[in-house]
Parts: structure tokens; sequence; C-alpha cells
């Protein structure tokens, strides 16, 4: 790509609310960065945190107000070097301060889709006790239903949630903001809300980059090995995630033993006896449980974007389940390559019990035809945003 102008030639720069780091956002600054993008640090929020006293909130601003100072110095430097602007996670930037960015940078401004936040004040757009991902915000930036079904704003409480959905609904009409979504269902989402198109550019990161190019499968024989578990859920205990989801399936299968890599919550009462709880992380002993299981659980149930532990479920567990979800990333994964569980988990128990049941042989072929398409479709991301940047 060539040519004097720096926003087709050049980099972006990137803005986030998250620094690097071993979270799922963190993970990504640390791989933006190590493409050599330049990012600023922004420093500790200073929205008004309705949790917050007076003096506190005073003590806040007088210690992080110098540094936000010279974050909006570099910020007006790059405005006039005509260098787009990448925003990561506006809840921990700071809802007036992403929209003060926003406005500053008078339309070079892109944010790059997480979650739901851009519609939905939980950012995990689910409800407790329903098995699927709630759209009632959708296409509305009131959030009426939000207020109606007493919605906290995530990850932190804020009443400007709902005030910065509705403001970032007219900057984008306006054109002073775009957006970049993770995959199709994401950007019809997007698109839905704010009524302009959204460009689809993928997700890389660090620990993809390790999980489908550098490790190996474990190494013995899957055809020999003595299965440690028949399902495994992989994810926090957060209900959007599908944990409490999963538990309802285990005791409606009471004959399949299930393993959830945390401790048991203690708001759960009568545990199922084929349910074991034990704290563990990827390195930590879950890569095992993974791939030595039957089945491994990802049945995120709100509108879920391309998940590292989904990726990484297929690549190394012997089947791979999701549930039902028109939404979901998971939803643009054929059948095949992942088993897609109906959203009931009364009839997603059913299903497991019949599929383990068959003893069907596992088809490894179409898992690794997609698993070359996802590398080869997400591997160019840092490229593929520079590339709609230049569009524009």
């Amino acid at each position: 790509m060539s040519g004097e102008d720096p926003r087709i030639s050049g980099d972006f720069a990137v803005v986030s609310g998250i620094p690097a780091g071993r979270s799922g956002t963190g993970q990504l600054v640390a791989y933006l960065v190590a493409q050599g993008l330049q990012y600023i640090e922004p420093g500790p929020r200073l929205d008004k945190r309705d949790d917050r006293s007076v003096f506190r909130e005073l003590l806040l601003w007088s210690k992080g107000a110098p540094r936000w100072f010279l974050f909006f110095v570099r910020l007006w430097i790059l405005r006039n070097s005509n260098k787009p602007v990448l925003l990561l996670h506006p809840q921990d930037l700071g809802f007036s301060a992403t929209l003060r960015i926003i406005k500053l940078l008078r339309g070079n401004c892109w944010i790059y889709l997480l979650e739901s936040s851009f519609f939905c004040v939980r950012s995990y757009n689910h409800l407790p006790m329903e098995h699927e991902a709630c759209l009632r915000c959708l296409g509305d930036p009131t959030q009426q239903a939000a207020k109606m079904f007493g919605c906290a704003p995530f990850p932190r409480q804020t009443s400007s949630a709902t005030a910065f959905i509705r403001k970032l609904h007219s900057l984008a009409h306006s054109g002073k903001v775009r957006f970049l979504a993770q995959n199709e269902r994401q950007a019809k989402l997007a698109e839905q809300q704010f009524g302009t198109s959204v460009p689809v550019v993928g997700l890389w990161t660090a620990e993809i980059e390790k999980s489908l190019i550098a490790e190996t499968k474990p190494a013995e024989d899957r055809e020999t090995t003595e299965f440690q578990w028949d399902v495994v859920f992989h994810g926090n205990d957060i209900l959007a995630k599908g944990s409490r989801w999963a538990l309802s399936v285990a005791r409606r299968a009471p004959e399949l033993t299930f393993l959830f890599p945390f401790k048991c919550p203690r708001d759960i009462e009568d545990i199922p006896e084929n349910c074991t709880f034990v704290e563990m992380s990827w390195m930590s002993g879950l890569n095992s449980a993974v791939s030595r299981c039957k089945v491994v659980l990802s049945p995120s149930l709100w509108s879920a974007s391309i998940e590292g532990a989904l990726v990484k479920n297929i690549r190394f567990a012997p089947v791979t389940a999701v549930a039902a979800n028109s939404t979901s990333y998971s939803d643009e994964i054929p059948e095949g390559v992942v088993l897609h569980l109906q959203s009931q988990p009364d009839r997603a128990a059913i299903q497991l019990r019949e599929f383990l049941s068959t003893q069907q042989p596992v088809e490894n072929s179409r898992k690794e035809e997609w698993l070359d398409m996802f590398t080869k479709t997400n591997r160019t991301y840092v490229q593929n945003i520079k590339d709609e940047m230049a569009k524009v």
C-alpha cells in the first residue's frame, strides 16, 4: 500500500481502557503493541462512579488529572498527524472520556467491538433465568428495557452508561466514529444498532497464535486414551458464559460426569453427585482435562464474539459443544466442527446423552479445515484493520 496520505500508508494508534496483561483484552493489547503499533496509556479512568464518595472522587481527580491532560495532548498531536485511533473497551476508558476522544479526533476514530456494550449496559447481553441472548435494547438508544429490568452497567456501576449508548448512537450517525467487528453476527447487530455498515476484521492474539500455530496436540493416541470426564465446562463462573446453564444440563444427565474448572460457588445448594469443581487454569490442568474428556462445553448465552476458549476447544478437545444462539460467533461454525445443542437445558441433556451413547467416531478433517480457514482469515487481523481504515 503506498501514497502520501498517512491514513493509508501509516499505522494506527491504540487506546485501551485495559492495559496489556493476562485478561482477554489485555492479551489483545499486548499483541497490538508487539506488532509495533503506537499505544497511548490513558491512566486510571476519571468517570464518576456511583459508589465513590465525594472525597475519593476529588482525590482521584487530583492524582489522575495531570496524566489525562498529557494523554489528551498526545491525542491532539495524533489528530493533527491524521493517524487513525482504535479504541478498546470504553467501559474502562470511562464513558465521558471516550466521548471526548471521539469528538476530539473529528471522524478519525474507530471502536473495535469486544462485547455488546455498544447496545447493552450489561455488556454481556444476557438476563438471569433465560437461556438465550437478550436483544431487547438493540436499536433503542434510550435503553428502556434495561431500565425496566434493572440492568446494571458492567464492569462498574455508573449512571452514565445509558447516556453513553445514546450519545454513541448520535455520533455514529454523524460519522464521527466508526466500528470494526470481530465476526459476521456481531457486525449484523452493530448495523442494526447504528444503521451503518460495520466491516469484519476478525481477531488474533498471541494466545490464539500459540494455540493454533505453536502448540501441538497431546501425543497420546485418542483411541487408547482413558477419558477422565464425560463433559468439561471451559469457562469462568459467569452466567452469560453459560456456567449455570451447564450445571442445569448436568442435573438432567446424572449418568454423565461433569468437571467445572472453578471452586464450587457458595450459592449452589444440593450439588449433583456427577459434578466436580476444581479450580484450574489452562496452564494448570485445564488443557489436559479438555484434551481427555469426551465433550467440552462452550455454551456462551450472550451475543458472544470470537472467544479464545472456544477456539482452543476446537483445537484440542475431541468434541466441542455450544448452545444454540443465533447472534453468537458459534452460530457461524458449521455442524461437524462443533456440536450445536438446543438452548433448553433439558433438551441439551438429551442431545448429549444420545450423542455419547452412540460412541460416534471423531472426525477431525472438518475441524482441521475450519482451523486452517480461521487461521488464514484472522492472522492478517492488523492488516485487515489498516485496509478498512484506508477505505475512508
